[in-house]
């Protein structure tokens, strides 16, 4: 925590009987910590997993995982070499829905497209239009639709497919400081495209859709909350998943302790290529949009 912050830091501390520390690598010099969580702006998310990782904690990181591939792919490298859980924090694959769209791909036939909505505006975005940049909304810490919010419907189609053989990005508005504020990415995979939409500036019916020649599968709400699937083949409706959590972060954090007290780093690291693969297409996104 920063020195400034330290009595936003002291009333949680005081609440929840936890410690409060400004000096991070005393910080980590803590025998008795296993691990950090990192949910800082995203600029600071590769500086500061290094610094534990080399200091021998595990590491659980906001997404994006870093700004750059090489930074991700760095950090990697340092995890497997040191024997370190390393785990990006995202949802899609620890919820019930993603992994059961996954298992009924093959009832749709050929896939043909994909599309992706997610767009919300938030607080972050009213205080931006009166002046306020908060980091979300500033090119400076990596923030803006790509990485904060279309970076979930990358998850999703690269989870369920694996990496394009080309990736853009099509900005549909930048604001006053150049951020952009809502857009498109494009994914070419062979034989179809994962159109994936974003937006901070504007709300939307949020949906992820794949189709192919015999049905498609929808998967309702927001992606990052993923409330249920339902699956359309020959005229007839099926639910295939459903979300009773609705988005939350227990069953992500579970699945964390689990590989954790297992020593599963089989999992964490099969998830971590994924992580990378992401982080691959994102910084193409961003160098052609």
């Amino acid at each position: 925590m920063r020195e400034q912050s330290r009595h936003k830091g002291e009333e949680l501390a005081l609440a929840y009987g936890m410690e409060v520390h400004t000096d991070y690598e005393k910080f980590l010099e803590q025998e008795d910590m296993d691990g950090v969580y990192i949910g800082l702006v995203n600029t600071q998310h590769y500086p500061y997993a290094r610094q534990a990782l080399l200091a021998g904690k595990h590491v659980i990181c906001e997404k994006p995982l870093t700004v750059t591939w090489a930074e991700a792919k760095e950090l990697a490298g340092l995890a497997l070499e040191r024997n370190l859980f390393f785990w990006e924090a995202f949802k899609l694959p620890y919820g019930p829905v993603v992994p059961v769209v996954k298992k009924h791909l093959d009832r749709l036939g050929p896939i043909r497209l994909v599309q992706c909505g997610y767009c919300r505006t938030g607080k972050a975005y009213e205080e931006y239009r009166s002046g306020l940049v908060r980091p979300v909304l500033d090119p400076k810490s990596a923030g803006g639709s790509l990485y904060d919010v279309n970076v979930y419907n990358l998850h999703f189609a690269v989870w369920l497919f694996g990496k394009p053989e080309r990736a853009e990005y099509f900005p549909a508005n930048r604001g006053f400081n150049g951020v952009d504020t809502s857009g498109t990415a494009i994914l070419q995979y062979d034989g179809f495209q994962a159109v994936c939409t974003a937006a901070m500036d504007c709300n939307g019916d949020n949906f992820c859709m794949v189709q192919g020649e015999k049905g498609w599968i929808k998967v309702e709400g927001p992606i990052s909350s993923c409330l249920r699937a339902v699956l359309h083949t020959d005229g007839e409706t099926e639910v295939i998943g459903e979300n009773p959590d609705r988005g939350r972060l227990k069953p992500e954090i579970q699945e964390f302790a689990r590989q954790f007290h297992e020593k599963d780093y089989k999992t964490c690291y099969e998830t971590l290529e994924h992580s990378l693969t992401v982080m691959e297409v994102l910084e193409q996104c961003r160098i052609r949009g």
